[in-house]
């Protein structure tokens, strides 16, 4: 990313054009030699052939800049952050460098490739927004200036209930957060080793979330906390009444993962047959690692199952592999689960969206 300089780069670059949320390169790893791929797409009933080039969505990463106009430097730094990975993947993966010890800038690479992954997404977005429509719920917008106090509560009712509106955030707000949400990603998965896994039978798929955690304990949601005040007085004053402040704790989980540190393993596939795993951070791992066809045949079902359980809206596949996208993908659930609020609150906005695409720049 030295190279280039933010700063003096031109913004209206990449206005306009569409924007892979799971990058080309990527997707060429999947694709046959049309650059075709078996796309199981949770809007259509039917799963078909797709050319990468469709798999993407016009001004994803455009945001509006400080002047009010539309920018497209997120676009050209993710472009560069795939450049490198790209380049990486290549050297780490090639049968004439297989074996070799990955070098420390490869492995940089590949950290920051696999972090912007985990929050530059669809859902991603889609769970700012549903966090964001909660949180101006809390604050209770636009409460009635000088009305009485029927009207401010029946106002306050309205706001408490979650089936009557929803505030959506514009996508400034997602981008503006793509950096500082994969910064400690990436030093977090730079502490674990990392190993290029080769598979020997079997067939990998993708989706537009393809970074898989797993635990080698039972994969269980944590608890919430539950709901609990605090109240606050101050001193009470000669001739004023006494100000009391009253202070909820509010907690908000993402029902994606339990997160990268409470992982045991770490997994994103890479191709048909190979795959990245940063393992634990205290094991002693090989740079390399070529499975044998039982344990490949196991590492595929699994890394398979857990894929398509969490493919957002697509999930792909090479061609001649199109029998792993033969059933229809698994519905979505709720995106986020809240505690420290009235239990009614938490089962209608624990509730699966409405609708699950996010807003995109400019429009819906």
């Amino acid at each position: 990313m030295d190279e280039w300089d933010p700063e003096n780069a031109d913004p209206s670059q990449q206005v306009g054009a569409r924007h892979h949320t799971v990058p080309a390169f990527y997707l060429r790893r999947f694709a046959n030699s049309h650059n075709q791929l078996w796309v199981r797409d949770r809007r259509s009933p039917t799963p078909g052939l797709r050319k990468e080039t469709d798999l993407a969505i016009r001004d994803f990463y455009t945001f509006q800049n400080i002047h009010g106009q539309p920018d497209g430097r997120m676009e050209q730094m993710l472009q560069k952050i795939e450049g490198n990975a790209a380049s990486a993947l290549r050297r780490v993966t090639s049968a004439v460098t297989w074996g070799r010890p990955i070098t420390p800038q490869d492995k940089v690479d590949l950290c920051i490739f696999t972090a912007f992954q985990l929050v530059r997404g669809l859902r991603k977005r889609r769970e700012i927004e549903l966090m964001s429509d909660f949180y101006v719920r809390l604050m209770q917008l636009n409460t009635p200036v000088g009305a009485g106090r029927r009207a401010v509560a029946a106002h306050r009712d309205m706001l408490r209930d979650f089936r009557t509106l929803e505030v959506t955030s514009h996508p400034n707000e997602h981008v503006s957060l793509l950096g500082k949400l994969a910064e400690p990603l990436s030093d977090h998965l730079l502490g674990r080793p990392l190993t290029v896994v080769e598979l020997t039978d079997g067939a990998l798929l993708t989706c537009d979330e393809p970074v898989v955690t797993f635990k080698d304990q039972e994969d269980t949601p944590d608890p919430v906390i539950p709901q609990a005040r605090r109240r606050d007085r101050t001193r009470r004053r000669r001739g004023q009444r006494a100000i009391r402040q009253t202070r909820t704790l509010i907690q908000i989980q993402s029902t994606r993962n339990q997160g990268l540190a409470r992982a045991d393993e770490v997994v994103i596939p890479v191709g048909r047959r190979a795959l990245l795993a940063f393992s634990h951070p205290a094991a002693t791992m090989p740079s390399h690692l070529r499975m044998t066809p039982e344990e490949s045949q196991e590492m595929t079902k699994e890394v398979n199952e857990r894929l398509l359980a969490q493919a957002y809206f697509m999930a792909f596949t090479h061609p001649d592999d199109r029998h792993l996208l033969a059933d229809p993908l698994p519905e979505v659930g709720p995106l986020y689960r809240l505690g420290g609020v009235h239990p009614e609150q938490a089962r209608v906005a624990g509730a699966t969206p409405s609708h699950l695409r996010p807003e995109l720049f400019g429009r819906r």
